[in-house]
């Protein structure tokens, strides 16, 4: 059963986060190669979920087109056949299932918090920086990622000309669900999981 008082709190706090990930996007931008169709990122990987943002999702499924929904559905009995063949499933890394053929998420407008700061540079707890796997691809930080020590080089920033120094932000979910990130209401996010597992 839907819980749409819940929900109704979800969609205020990410309005309440949404300006800050605006901002830090717009900080970074000349570092970025993300558009519509790029969907490197949706292509590999375990989406951790929280159960709120899952729920949050359900409702961009019900609300799609009926022949995208079919197509979606599809793709998920798919993944959920295939993820029951896998021995390591702590490991699994798969394809998100609501990007369509073209490469576009077909709930964009309520995709998980993990996709809307992806692409970004993060700080881990132990202060090492998390650099977006898309630069492998010439993507994201790519033109300013040293190969030989693994980390962003501010001699190659200098060189480029870029106006803005890289900043990795506390992107995690820890930091991004705490309770003074929403000023009138704690919200309860419940277990967070790999997408898959919800599916």
């Amino acid at each position: 059963m839907i819980d749409f008082d819940r929900l109704k709190l979800y969609k205020q706090y990410l309005n309440t986060i949404q300006p800050y990930l605006d901002k830090y996007f717009e900080d970074q931008k000349e570092y970025l190669s993300c558009q519509k169709g790029c969907s490197h990122c949706c292509r590999n990987g375990s989406y951790p979920y929280s159960n709120l943002e899952f729920e949050y999702l359900k409702i961009g499924l019900l609300k799609m087109d009926l022949n995208e929904q079919k197509g979606v559905i599809r793709r998920i009995q798919k993944l959920k056949a295939d993820y029951q063949k896998v021995e390591n499933k702590e490991k699994y890394m798969y394809e998100c299932p609501f990007i369509n053929e073209e490469g576009i998420c077909t709930v964009y407008e309520y995709r998980g918090i993990i996709c809307r700061v992806f692409g970004l540079l993060k700080t881990c707890d132990d202060g090492e920086i998390v650099i977006p796997f898309c630069q492998n691809l010439g993507l994201n930080y790519s033109k300013v990622y040293n190969k030989e020590s693994r980390k962003i080089d501010n001699d190659l920033v200098k060189k480029f000309g870029y106006k803005n120094t890289p900043k990795a932000y506390d992107l995690s979910f820890k930091t991004l669900m705490r309770e003074d990130m929403f000023e009138n209401a704690k919200i309860d996010f419940g277990e967070i999981k790999s997408l898959v597992e919800w599916l």
